[in-house]
């Protein structure tokens, strides 16, 4: 039996649209110490404790509209190329939580609010690079993508796989991003300077520490 034909595809004249959803960064202060240790997965030891976490979840999702034809010989197939994207890329949680023990308000709570402050700059920074590399990679791969299945729904599953490829190394260097912006901030001397500042709080803290307040 000779092999079926391809349908042919419609004219492609895709377009594109990035959205992005960072939401503003929550400050809490009800997590431990211990609690904040659990959720990092890093060990507390004598010298090494969290005074705070910055944490962050992104998101992406997409509509994907596509121009379709239908081949009606034998059994039918189909050919869908994209007509719209809308990718949004979502900030869907970044939170900042500094420990109860921290005195809240004082020198050391704003030292290290501002130290946190930095890896959540760092975070935004990445996501707005991502949304601009994903749309780049989502245009170059709408320009030549095409679905091909025996249904429509076979032809836009086809085409929403090719999508996700094209999309996740731009997440993937986003994070790998946030992880090279995260160790710049958190040197050797930024560790120590912040063991250091504000005295007086630093006394209060090792004294909750110790179970004397």
């Amino acid at each position: 039996m000779p092999a079926q034909a391809e349908p042919s595809c419609p004219v492609r004249a895709p377009r594109i649209r990035m959205a992005v959803v960072d939401k503003p960064v929550e400050v809490i202060n009800t997590q431990s110490i211990d609690a904040m240790h659990a959720e990092s997965g890093e060990r507390r030891t004598e010298r090494r404790h969290h005074l705070a976490l910055t944490t962050s979840r992104v998101e992406w999702h997409s509509e994907l509209n596509a121009h379709v034809s239908r081949h009606h010989s034998g059994r039918g197939r189909v050919c869908a190329v994209p007509a719209e994207v809308v990718l949004t890329l979502v900030e869907a949680a970044h939170r900042i939580s500094i420990a109860a023990e921290v005195p809240q308000g004082g020198c050391l709570w704003h030292e290290v609010l501002a130290h946190e402050r930095r890896h959540a700059e760092a975070n935004r920074a990445s996501l707005a690079v991502a949304a601009r590399t994903a749309r780049a990679a989502a245009n170059g791969w709408a320009d030549h993508a095409t679905g091909h299945g025996a249904t429509e729904e076979a032809a836009m599953a086809q085409l929403q796989a090719g999508l996700r490829r094209a999309i996740e190394p731009s997440l993937a260097a986003m994070r790998a991003a946030r992880a090279r912006a995260h160790a710049r901030i958190d040197t050797p001397a930024e560790y120590r300077r912040l063991s250091t500042v504000c005295p007086a709080d630093q006394a209060r803290l090792a004294a909750r520490l110790r179970g004397g307040d």
